[in-house]
C-alpha cells in the first residue's frame, strides 16, 4: 500500500447527539450566549472504509467508535423534518426584530448596530435555507438500528448514499426488480409463522435469529 493511501475518508457532514434540539439552542443562546453549545452532546463523524462504515463520536476528551459493515447493513432510512423551517422561522423573527427597531432609531451609532446584527442574523438564515431541508437518517443491520446525526440534512444524505450504495451493492449483491415481489412475500410468510417473542424492557426491536431483521412489537 502507497504510503499516502488512507484507509479511511470522511463522508461528508458533521453532526451533534444534541441534549435539546436545535431550534432550543437558538434559543437559549440569546439568554445564557455560547454556554448553549453545551447541550449540542457529541461531535458525530461518519467515516467511509474499505470493508464497512466507521461511525466517530467525540465528547471533547473521548473517542467512540461503531462500525456497519457493508454486507450486514440491511437499510439506510431517511425522514424529512421541519426543524430547518423552524430555524428558519426563528432567525426570521430575530432578523425582523433587529429592522424594526433600527428603522426609527434616531441614534446613527444604534441604528448602524442594529442593522448590523440584522444582517448577521439574516446571513445565518441565508446559510440555513441554502443547506437544504433537514432530516433524519438511521442505518439498521440485523441486530442494532443506530442513528446517523451527521447526515441531517437531504442534500448532503443524498451524496453520502450516493457513494456508498456501490460499496453496499458489492459486498450483498443487487437483486433484479422481478425478485423483489418474490422476496417481499417469502420474507411475509417467514414472519407470520414466527411465533411472537416476548420484548425484553422497552425495546421496540426483537430478532429470534441474529442473521434475521427486527420486528416491530405492536
Amino acid at each position: 500500500m502507497a504510503a499516502n493511501d488512507k484507509p479511511y475518508q470522511r463522508l461528508p457532514g458533521t453532526g451533534y447527539r444534541q441534549v435539546i434540539p436545535s431550534w432550543a439552542i437558538l434559543l437559549l443562546f440569546f439568554v445564557i450566549g455560547i454556554f448553549a453549545l453545551l447541550f449540542r452532546g457529541r461531535r458525530v463523524q461518519l467515516w467511509q472504509g474499505a470493508e464497512h462504515l466507521l461511525l466517530v463520536e467525540w465528547d471533547g476528551s473521548r473517542e467512540y467508535y461503531k462500525r456497519f459493515d457493508y454486507g450486514d447493513i440491511q437499510a439506510v432510512m431517511v425522514q424529512k423534518t421541519g426543524e430547518g423551517r423552524l430555524i428558519n422561522a426563528v432567525l426570521g423573527v430575530v432578523t425582523g426584530i433587529f429592522l424594526g427597531l433600527a428603522i426609527p432609531a434616531s441614534d446613527i451609532a444604534l441604528r448602524i448596530s442594529l442593522l448590523v446584527l440584522a444582517g448577521l442574523f439574516g446571513l445565518i438564515l441565508l446559510a440555513n435555507a441554502l443547506a437544504g431541508a433537514t432530516c433524519k437518517c438511521w442505518i439498521r443491520t440485523a441486530v442494532q438500528l443506530d442513528d446517523l446525526p451527521s447526515l441531517s440534512r437531504l442534500p448532503r444524505t443524498r451524496k453520502v448514499l450516493e457513494r456508498i450504495r456501490p460499496l453496499i451493492v458489492a459486498a450483498q449483491g443487487q437483486l433484479a426488480p422481478n425478485e423483489v415481489p418474490a422476496r417481499m412475500q417469502e420474507w411475509i410468510a417467514t414472519q407470520a409463522a414466527t411465533p411472537a417473542a416476548a420484548s425484553p424492557g422497552n425495546a421496540r426491536f426483537v430478532a429470534d435469529d441474529p442473521n434475521a431483521p427486527p420486528r416491530i412489537l405492536p
